[in-house]
């Protein structure tokens, strides 16, 4: 089962984000041209420019949607989830589709007056339809142009300054930490081993719960593979090549594997802090 706090790759350039807004405004257009769905084989004026007119119906939405989305994004601290991918794709389909009503109702069939009835069967009858084949391509192109951001080695947040209390599926089950000593947290099934520093070294402690649960209780913690969570903190080398790839933390010599994506982040991000040490 796929987790929905799963972190992935969020579009946050505005070139990129108007880039995936055209080409997905030109795919309507064009399979209206050429297959003719829906009786726009019907002959009428300008037909081929009014038929274009769709793009804007879908580049409008998700222009005007970003703002929100990187608004989001920033609040999560850079981090977009699947949940948030999953609202946001859903929201601005709904957006488009409304949209292309009233560009249908007013401009395309030339009528005067609707009804919400109206507007429910054109997104069954006509919006549905081009779902299976617009929004694969959008997450396509989103999940290409997209990347993970990790924020850069700060050494004052390795300070001991809040503390966090970790709570299991079992209320007896608690962890009260400084959130500066978590180290790292490991799946296990249905049990997560956390990693935390001691005045007597590293200790682990193994709560019944799952990994999801505990990032949203450890802010300091990234999911850098679905069996691991890791306070960056404690970077000390990335590792490895294109087929397997890895990371080394301070305290501890077990190697934990990352995905390609986090790869990039994570290099960029000790390559800025062996520049801001030299500095």
């Amino acid at each position: 089962m796929i987790s929905l706090n799963k972190t992935i790759a969020y579009t946050k350039n505005w070139k990129h984000t108007f880039l995936i807004a055209l080409l997905l405004g030109a795919v309507v257009p064009v399979l209206l041209m050429t297959l003719e769905p829906f009786d726009s084989s019907n002959s009428f004026a300008y037909k081929y420019l009014i038929l274009s007119g769709y793009a804007f119906c879908i580049i409008i939405p998700i222009v005007s949607i970003h703002p929100i989305e990187n608004y989001v994004y920033k609040v999560q601290t850079n981090r977009w989830f699947i949940l948030n991918e999953c609202i946001y794709i859903i929201s601005t389909l709904f957006i488009i589709f409304v949209f292309s009503f009233f560009y249908h109702f007013f401009v395309v069939s030339g009528l005067s007056s609707f009804t919400s009835e109206l507007i429910w069967n054109f997104i069954t009858s006509f919006g549905l339809p081009f779902t299976p084949i617009v929004v694969p391509l959008w997450l396509y192109l989103r999940s290409k142009y997209g990347q993970i951001e990790v924020p850069s080695y700060d050494k004052a947040n390795t300070k001991h300054v809040k503390q966090i209390t970790i709570i299991g599926n079992n209320k007896s089950e608690s962890l009260t930490i400084f959130e500066s000593d978590f180290i790292f947290a490991k799946a296990q099934q249905n049990y997560v081993d956390v990693y935390y520093n001691t005045e007597h070294g590293m200790q682990q402690k193994t709560l019944r719960s799952t990994l999801s649960n505990v990032m949203k209780q450890l802010p300091k913690a990234w999911q850098v593979h679905r069996s691991y969570l890791v306070n960056l903190d404690y970077l000390k080398t990335v590792e490895g090549n294109a087929r397997k790839r890895f990371i080394r933390i301070t305290a501890t010599e077990e190697t934990i594997p990352i995905s390609q994506l986090y790869y990039k982040a994570l290099n960029n991000r000790l390559s800025n802090s062996s520049q801001e040490l030299q500095n």
